[in-house]
């Protein structure tokens, strides 16, 4: 009870009169708007509280704040809603970007955005953005700062695949980065979305984000998928996808080098051969083990041969193969012949001076090998290719030399890895080439004028 309550009582009582009301019903208690600020309240100027007056101690006695829908000092906008994207956020800031359209919870009615965009979520709610992106760009979204809770990002194609996710980074701000994410760069082109949700069904007041359409190169990000020529841009999205400086549409080969950028043959580092005439595969030839060579020549064996790509090799042609590495897989040119069979690689080398070299390789299975028309090595075991495994001496002449290898398979795996060393190390100074002369060079020839390039050509 107030001391005012209290004094009345005690008059009436020594007046003798009877029958009083309690004190809680005659006394009138200290309120909101009698100017006076009682505990509970935050101001009170009486007859000056007010609803609408910018700064004014609102009639419930609190002091004015965001939230009141009085655009008070300090404020920039005041819409009397916890929320934003409806261009005033939380802290009464105006919203600068595009405001979320409800419905957009799915990426097909998600709202149009480039730049930046405002939105808030509340528990459950799914807020999508899209954005028209080029054929081969990207596509990236950064929630700004403060972010008062972490949103979970997903990335949607024109199709609605799902197909790459953000997260928050060490400021707790969500980013899907396609540095980070493959799905993100590189994509088809058209109306892609990105889908914001709220991590453990917390509540976002209002948040801002940042949609763009980045170009990957412009970016660094790195390739996704099948990348022929190692420049970092995806075959899918490369106008030169074998490098060679031809674009693929006036590309004989357009996934073979045989360009004006293609470099001149030559061994590895390793000493590896990596430029093969091939020619097969062969069956049917008898043998006195299992995975020794036949002695049926297919082919002209002996002698040094003088043959290029598009000639006659048994019932079928030399053609060309360029490998990225010395390893020579034969199963996805030859894999459905039926076992046993027999495949013939053949290279001219080009020797500065006269010496002494070892031909040094690895077979699956056995394997013949002629050097400059002389049988040279001569294997007879079933084993995969292990490299270096099998090794004889060569004389190199000066000038061109010609190396000839037949290989038999008995099933399974099927291939071979050459290299030449000279003394031991790596003979990277001979000069390999695919015709007798040391003429060839991987260009655009078409020899039998099917618009295919030799280097690509099956029939050449």
């Amino acid at each position: 009870m107030s001391p005012l309550g209290w004094f009345l009582l005690a008059c009436t009582e020594e007046a003798g009169d009877t029958a009083l009301p309690s004190p809680s019903a005659t006394a009138a208690p200290f309120s909101c708007g009698d100017g006076v600020i009682d505990s509970d309240e935050e101001c009170d100027d009486s007859a000056a509280n007010s609803d609408a007056v910018a700064g004014a101690c609102r009639t419930n006695c609190l002091l004015a704040a965001c939230g009141d829908a009085v655009v008070d000092p300090g404020e920039e906008c005041d819409d009397g809603g916890p929320f934003g994207g409806d261009g005033c956020n939380g802290a009464c800031i105006v919203e600068v970007g595009t405001p979320e359209v409800e419905p957009n919870d799915t990426w097909v009615n998600a709202t149009p955005l480039i730049g930046a965009g405002n939105g808030a979520l509340i528990a459950g709610d799914v807020d999508c953005w899209s954005i028209e992106a080029p054929v081969c760009g990207a596509v990236e979204l950064v929630e700004s700062a403060p972010c008062s809770a972490s949103l979970s990002l997903t990335l949607h194609s024109p199709g609605g695949l799902m197909l790459a996710s953000g997260a928050p980074d060490a400021a707790g701000c969500s980013h899907l980065d396609p540095l980070a994410a493959p799905g993100a760069r590189w994509v088809e082109g058209g109306v892609w979305a990105v889908c914001a949700s709220v991590i453990n069904g917390a509540v976002v007041p209002d948040y801002t984000v940042g949609l763009s359409s980045p170009d990957p190169l412009a970016i660094g990000a790195p390739s996704s998928g099948d990348d022929g020529d190692g420049d970092n841009i995806p075959d899918t999205c490369d106008a030169d996808r074998d490098g060679d400086g031809l674009d693929n549409a006036a590309d004989n080969c357009p996934d073979l080098s045989n360009g004006p950028l293609t470099p001149a043959p030559a061994l590895t580092s390793d000493g590896y051969i990596t430029t093969w005439l091939a020619a097969g595969p062969f069956t049917g030839g008898a043998t006195t083990e299992e995975c020794r060579p036949s002695e049926f020549a297919f082919v002209g064996e002996d002698g040094p041969l003088t043959v290029g790509a598009g000639e006659p090799a048994g019932d079928t042609f030399w053609t060309i193969t360029l490998l990225s590495s010395g390893y020579y897989d034969f199963l996805p040119s030859y894999g459905w012949a039926t076992p046993s069979r027999e495949s013939y690689t053949l290279v001219y080398l080009q020797s500065a001076d006269a010496r002494t070299l070892t031909l040094s390789l690895g077979a699956d299975d056995g394997v013949f090998v002629w050097w400059n028309g002389a049988h040279v090595l001569d294997v007879g075991s079933c084993q995969g290719v292990n490299a270096d495994q099998f090794q004889v001496d060569v004389a190199a002449v000066a000038g061109w030399n010609t190396l000839l290898v037949k290989v038999r398979d008995w099933g399974g795996g099927w291939g071979q890895a050459v290299r030449i060393l000279d003394a031991g190390a790596p003979a990277t100074s001979l000069v390999p080439s695919l015709s007798p002369s040391g003429a060839w060079v991987p260009d655009q020839s078409d020899g039998d004028g099917d618009g295919v390039g030799d280097v690509c050509d099956s029939t050449p």
